[in-house]
């Protein structure tokens, strides 16, 4: 009779610790959050203040030194100077948030590749995209914030900052209802000799009448306008759009440009039908509105035959708002390939390589906006602002393809 124990199947048999399989990318879920996630978005936080402090301080030196010649040179205080820089800071930031994200994605890739962290995660199967995960992340909270940053707190900050600066220089703000400008209102042309930004009263005005809205148009077809020449001219306070011209010359011209009629009146009333305030208030640039406040505005200027200059600046600044924001993302997708391709060269690669596109970033969004103002045309307002962009997107994505 055998007494022998039967022999012990193979699942029963204890496996070493030192040779049981470690979990890898394949075994679990690739994509849920690790350590690893949260050890390199934590490292990120310090290159990336630094980088947006370093740009904010560099573009802040040519603010503070015509501050330091225009107001101290003036026997002004310094301390006007400290607010009116704190009250600049946010704009600064909003180009320095981008710059220190990619500060941060390529100085922690760059010691993660020579740490060799980075062939670590490869061998225990982690795809590029997945270790580049958590950095688009925080890039993506980046652009979040800056665009909090544009839309809630820049406004504010650059009209106090403007009016700041207007008030220390002791100049009013520039109203967009500017002295010896034309300006159109509906079928109204204006040209104003000379305007008071604090009444609202205009002084020795001049106002052509678009052919066939006039008074002589119920009489007789004529291509020549009709032309008021007024000593001022106010908004009526209790009708809406209803602008009064005192001490008025009126000029009536027939089909041949021969004036046929006319006549003096002490007062004239003529309804704009459209709120003229938009014309008056501050001239603030893109970045001291809301995008609905500067939509609405290019929507008014366009119907008003403004400065098309102008209005264009405005559009392709409109369109910015949003390409900026993004801007982070799009620095973090091209900045992790390339970071992880020139690591081993040191760490002052890393720095190189950060700044380098940083400048080309603004280079060409700076290039891209002024052929946008310049030939509408040929660059629409949106491909002006958003072009950067695309082409940061398509150079991240062919590199990173290529370090798959």
């Amino acid at each position: 009779m055998n007494n022998a124990a039967p022999a012990p199947s193979p699942s029963s048999v204890p496996i070493p610790p030192a040779a049981r399989p470690r979990p890898t990318f394949k075994t679990r879920r690739s994509w849920a959050i690790h350590l690893w996630d949260l050890a390199y978005a934590r490292e990120m936080l310090v290159p990336m203040c630094l980088g947006m402090m370093a740009l904010v301080l560099a573009l802040a030196g040519n603010f503070v030194y015509w501050a330091l010649n225009s107001i101290i040179g003036q026997g002004m205080s310094a301390a006007p100077i400290l607010k009116l820089f704190v009250l600049a800071a946010p704009g600064f930031a909003v180009q320095g948030i981008p710059v220190g994200v990619i500060l941060a994605v390529c100085l922690v890739l760059n010691r993660a590749v020579r740490d060799n962290e980075i062939i670590a995660l490869r061998s225990s199967g982690a795809s590029m995209g997945r270790i580049v995960a958590p950095f688009m992340v925080m890039a993506l909270f980046a652009s979040l914030f800056n665009w909090l940053m544009i839309e809630k707190i820049i406004p504010r900050t650059n009209e106090m900052a403007s009016k700041t600066m207007m008030t220390l220089m002791s100049r009013a703000a520039i109203p967009l209802m500017q002295a010896d400008k034309y300006f159109r209102v509906g079928p109204y042309y204006f040209y104003v000799r000379d305007v008071d930004s604090n009444t609202k009263v205009l002084s020795d005005v001049m106002i052509y009448e678009h052919a066939g809205s006039g008074p002589m148009a119920s009489i007789a077809m004529t291509p020549f306008p009709t032309v008021y020449l007024a000593k001022s001219a106010h908004e009526n306070p209790k009708v809406p759009n209803q602008w009064i011209l005192t001490d008025v010359f009126t000029h009536f011209y027939d089909e041949k440009g021969i004036e046929r009629l006319f006549k003096h009146e002490e007062r004239v009333t003529l309804n704009l039908g459209r709120d003229i305030s938009t014309y008056w208030g501050d001239d603030k640039e893109p970045f001291a509105m809301t995008s609905d406040e500067l939509a609405q505005r290019i929507k008014d200027l366009s119907q008003a035959a403004y400065d098309q200059n102008r209005v264009n600046s405005m559009r392709v600044d409109y369109y910015r708002r949003s390409a900026l924001a993004v801007a982070s993302l799009m620095m973090a997708w091209v900045a992790a390939p390339m970071a992880l391709r020139f690591a081993r060269h040191g760490s002052f690669a890393g720095l190189v390589l950060a700044f380098g596109l940083a400048f080309f970033y603004q280079g060409f969004e700076g290039w891209f906006r002024a052929l946008g103002i310049a030939y509408p045309d040929r660059f629409p307002a949106l491909m002006a602002a958003w072009l950067t962009n695309v082409i940061f997107l398509f150079l991240g994505g062919l590199l990173l393809w290529r370090e798959r």
